[in-house]
C-alpha cells in the first residue's frame, strides 16, 4: 500500500509513510509552502483511490506556482527530515492518477522469482570454495624482493669463521688456566705431585721456582729430647714432627729456648731445615720427620728447654 496526502494550503500532493504518521500523530509540514497540516484528513491510497478535488483555503486565492528545486526548503515532519518522511511529487492530479495506475499494473506484470536464484548469485558452497581459493592464493604469494635480497643475518657465518672463533675461545681459556696454574703453582704441586716435572720445566722457561706449601696448622711436634753430648757444654736436640695434612708441606723451622732451674731463659736459638743434617725440606702427607742437631751452649747450668715450630 502506497499512501499520499495533499497540502491543504497549496494543494501539492505528497507521498507519506504510515509509520512516521504514527510518530507525528498525522501532522506534517509542506515542502513547498511550509504549511503545517494534518495529513490524515486528505490521506488516500495511490493504488486504489483518486485524490479528492482541492479547494483553496481562505487567504490563498492565487494558484500556487512551481518554485525551483534548489530554492525549496528541506521537507520536515516535526523534526524528521522530509526525504525520509514523505516525498513531494509536484504533479497535477491527472498526471498523478495516471502514474499511480501505471505503477500498479507494472507491479502485477512482474513475474514471481527468487531474488537470490539468478545468475548473479551463487550458492554457499561455491562462495566458500572461492573464498578458500583466494586465501590460498594470497598465502602462496612469493616474498617481496627486498626480503629475498636482504643481507644474511650475522649469526649465519661461514663454517670457517665459526671454527676460528671456537679456536680463539679455546686458546683464551687455555691461557686463563695457564695463568691460574702459574699463580698457584706451589699449591698445584702439593695437591698433584704428578705435575711437578711439568711445573719444573715451566719454571725453567719462566725463571720461577716451586716451593712447598706452608701450613703450620698441619704440623705437630710428636716428641722432643735434649741430651748432653760428648764435649763440654754440648747438647743434642732430637725432634720428631708429623704432617697431619693431606698434601706435601714445607718443613718448618724450630726455635729452642734454654732455661735455668728458676725458669729463666738463658739462651734462644732458631734452626732452619738446612741446619738438620739429612733432613728433607718437604714433609709428605701423613708422614713423620725425625730431626737431630748438636749444639754447644757455653753454659753448664742448663736444666730445661722449650721447642716451638714456625715458618719464617
Amino acid at each position: 500500500m502506497s499512501l499520499a496526502t495533499r497540502c491543504t494550503s497549496c494543494g501539492t500532493v505528497f507521498r507519506v509513510v504510515q509509520d512516521q504518521l504514527k510518530v507525528s500523530e498525522g501532522w506534517v509540514r509542506c515542502g513547498r509552502c511550509d504549511a503545517v497540516f494534518n495529513a490524515l484528513e486528505g490521506l488516500f491510497d495511490l493504488e486504489r483511490d483518486t485524490p479528492r478535488e482541492w479547494t483553496p483555503m481562505a487567504g490563498h486565492g492565487d494558484t500556487p506556482t512551481s518554485a525551483p528545486a534548489s530554492s525549496l526548503p528541506a521537507q520536515e515532519s516535526f523534526g524528521i527530515q522530509a526525504p525520509s518522511g514523505f516525498e513531494h511529487l509536484g504533479q497535477t492530479e491527472a498526471e498523478f492518477a495516471e502514474q499511480a495506475r501505471s505503477a500498479s499494473e507494472a507491479d502485477r506484470a512482474l513475474p514471481a522469482h527468487d531474488p537470490f536464484s539468478g545468475p548473479g548469485h551463487m550458492d554457499s558452497g561455491e562462495a566458500e570454495g572461492t573464498a578458500l581459493d583466494v586465501r590460498t592464493e594470497r598465502y602462496e604469494d612469493p616474498a617481496p624482493a627486498f626480503l629475498l635480497e636482504a643481507p644474511e643475518p650475522a649469526r649465519r657465518r661461514s663454517a670457517g669463521a665459526r671454527i676460528m672463533m671456537r679456536a680463539a675461545a679455546f686458546l683464551l681459556l687455555l691461557g686463563l688456566v695457564g695463568q691460574a696454574v702459574h699463580q698457584f703453582r706451589d699449591l698445584v704441586a702439593a695437591r698433584m705431585p704428578a705435575l711437578v716435572p711439568a711445573l719444573n720445566a715451566w719454571c725453567t722457561v719462566e725463571s720461577c721456582s716451586i716451593e712447598a706449601v706452608r701450613r703450620i696448622e698441619d704440623v705437630a711436634v710428636e716428641s722432643s729430647a735434649l741430651t748432653r753430648a760428648q764435649g763440654p757444654d754440648t747438647f743434642r736436640l732430637a725432634v720428631t714432627l708429623r704432617n697431619r695434612g693431606t698434601m706435601v708441606i714445607a718443613l718448618p723451622s724450630i726455635e729452642l729456648s734454654l732455661t735455668d732451674p728458676t725458669g729463666t731463659v738463658l739462651a734462644r736459638r732458631s734452626f732452619s731445615p738446612r741446619d738438620f743434617p739429612g733432613a728433607s725440606p718437604r714433609m709428605r702427607m701423613s708422614s713423620e720427620s725425625a730431626l737431630q742437631v748438636t749444639l754447644a751452649t757455653g753454659n753448664s747450668n742448663i736444666s730445661g728447654y722449650t721447642v716451638e715450630i714456625f715458618y719464617p
